[in-house]
């Protein structure tokens, strides 16, 4: 097992959680810390490596570790600053009131007094180094201010709380503000959301610690975390309680210590804790919560809040299974007499799909692939006998709003927010605007409906199309301006490249202002002519 924090004189003197509690520090109205209470504390407390990371439940006192981590950062001086970031201005201005004002208010004595307006919550100044508390951005809302508030912050620590909620590209430019320091520290801590994403990836990544308790009558140890739903005894007669994992009787959770399931990982910590190890949660209401959520169908958030624990619902996300079940033995043809859709994520380089409509509602995706130019898009799209095409004008509005215009039936696509219900085809500019999660939907529900299907595969399918087409998953976050629960498509496995998903998105979204197939109506005209009666396809031409 790895050590226990040293309680000697001399380590307490070092150790800045344990001259915290020496000090009777106070928090939550008043309430002196208690470490006996929550003993995984203290090291999160300590640690010090230039990337942490925490998977954490709800209520187990993390955040307020990292608060306290970060004043006693300040108090020892050297930093230039430390940034505290929350999702949104709000958490920020609900916790520098309700919280970190009273912590420091009531702790004169260890921190001294400390310099900043508790009104403006946003800054502080402890000894000579500044606290800045901001909010980063929230996932799946649209920016509301500029980053600049934030560029032009020199710090030496980086705190994330909840990071899992902040939007991506904001946490990207935010945590380059420790490019110029010396000795960078960022901690990420979050109550996880999808496998393969945010802390979930970087935990996987990191020494991978677990918190493990010693039984006191056999001595040995037991993580609940890794051991559940075992680690419980269900009621009979009595109460649920908790079982070691070696002697299989009661065990008491009195003395615990952090173990690394790959402690030669140095440079990164990575710390998993759970309400399993809660003081105020017991057995019994672990048992409850998981019957609650299956009466209810919230298994999410059972695993998320209250297990710490990553989790997505099948229909979340695209496997590879799937969409190779959607494969016909057929090559793919070099050309097509069309009608044709076509959608196109712009960049280096530009990501195409091409696809024709055989229903109302049913396609065949005819070519996949990336083009290194607008003049390659433009002979693919002819090739093809593309009747509307969509293509992205977020990466470079001019050339695409050029490319637009020299082709008749494109359209530049423009995500505005998440949840727009009707794409808005404005025909004069030649522009459509659509909710980014409910185009994703429309896309990702027609691949679970079997209504598209697509050509035998080739190097292209397993090297670019299969990845990019699985690598995002569904996500559920609450929107902190009116506590709602929404759901936005989010970028997993670490890889921002979901290219070709979205131009398969563009594409579905093309081919509502195009008809059917000119051989598959052949085939009808055929099929009537020769007697035989066949059910006519519907068109489905948008107007």
């Amino acid at each position: 097992m790895s050590a226990a924090v040293d309680l000697t004189p001399y380590a307490l003197a070092l150790s800045p959680a344990w001259r915290l509690n020496s000090q009777g520090v106070t928090i939550d109205g008043g309430a002196r810390i208690d470490f006996k209470r929550y003993p995984f504390v203290p090291h999160i407390i300590d640690s010090r490596a230039r990337k942490t990371t925490v998977i954490k439940s709800a209520q187990l006192g993390i955040s307020i570790a990292c608060i306290l981590k970060a004043l006693e950062g300040a108090r020892t001086g050297g930093l230039r600053g430390i940034l505290y970031g929350f999702p949104s201005d709000r958490e920020v201005q609900d916790f520098s009131k309700a919280r970190l004002a009273p912590i420091l208010s009531q702790n004169a004595h260890v921190w001294g007094e400390s310099i900043g307006d508790a009104e403006s919550a946003g800054l502080r100044q402890i000894g000579n180094t500044f606290l800045y508390f901001r909010g980063i951005g929230q996932k799946g809302a649209s920016p509301s201010k500029s980053l600049s508030v934030i560029k032009s912050i020199p710090i030496d620590w980086l705190f994330l709380d909840e990071a899992d909620e902040m939007d991506d590209s904001r946490i990207d430019a935010v945590e380059h503000r420790l490019d110029g320091s010396l000795f960078p520290e960022q901690t990420s801590l979050s109550t996880p959301t999808l496998p393969e994403y945010g802390v979930d990836l970087a935990y996987k990544s990191s020494n991978q610690m677990t918190w493990h308790w010693q039984c006191p009558k056999c001595n040995g140890w037991t993580c609940l975390e890794d051991t559940y739903p075992d680690c419980i005894a269900e009621p009979i007669d009595g109460d649920a309680h908790y079982l070691c994992a070696k002697c299989r009787k009661p065990l008491e959770k009195v003395y615990g210590e952090w173990v690394a399931k790959r402690p030669e990982i140095t440079d990164h910590l990575g710390y998993w804790v759970s309400q399993l190890c809660s003081p105020t949660k017991t057995a019994n209401d672990i048992l409850l919560a998981a019957d609650e959520a299956i009466r209810r169908g919230r298994m999410r958030e059972f695993y998320n809040q209250t297990l710490g624990r990553a989790y997505a619902e099948v229909e979340d996300q695209i496997t590879e299974s799937q969409l190779t079940a959607l494969v016909r033995d057929e090559p793919r043809p070099i050309n097509h007499e069309g009608p044709c859709a076509m959608g196109v994520d712009p960049g280096k380089p530009h990501w195409y799909e091409v696809r024709y409509r055989v229903s109302e509602v049913d396609a065949v995706q005819v070519a996949r692939g990336k083009a290194e130019t607008y003049e390659e898009l433009s002979a693919i799209a002819k090739r093809y006998n593309v009747e509307c095409g969509v293509m992205d004008q977020g990466y470079d509005p001019s050339a695409v709003a050029r490319f637009v215009q020299e082709h008749p039936g494109w359209y530049g696509g423009l995500y505005v927010g998440q949840k727009k219900s009707d794409p808005d085809w404005d025909h004069r500019e030649r522009m459509v605007k659509m909710g980014r999660t409910r185009t994703l939907d429309d896309a990702h529900n027609e691949i679970l409906a079997k209504r598209i299907s697509y050509y035998r595969k080739d190097e292209f399918w397993h090297d670019e199309f299969v990845p990019q087409m699985t690598n995002l998953k569904r996500a559920t976050v609450e929107n902190k301006v009116t506590g709602q629960r929404e759901a936005v498509w989010v970028v997993t496995g670490g890889r921002k490249n979901d290219h070709l998903r979205h131009a398969s998105a563009y594409a579905h979204l093309a081919m509502q202002r195009v008809g059917i197939a000119k051989k598959v109506q052949q085939a009808y005209s055929n099929a009537r002519n020769e007697g035989r009666r066949v059910a006519r396809p519907r068109s489905a031409m948008v107007m």
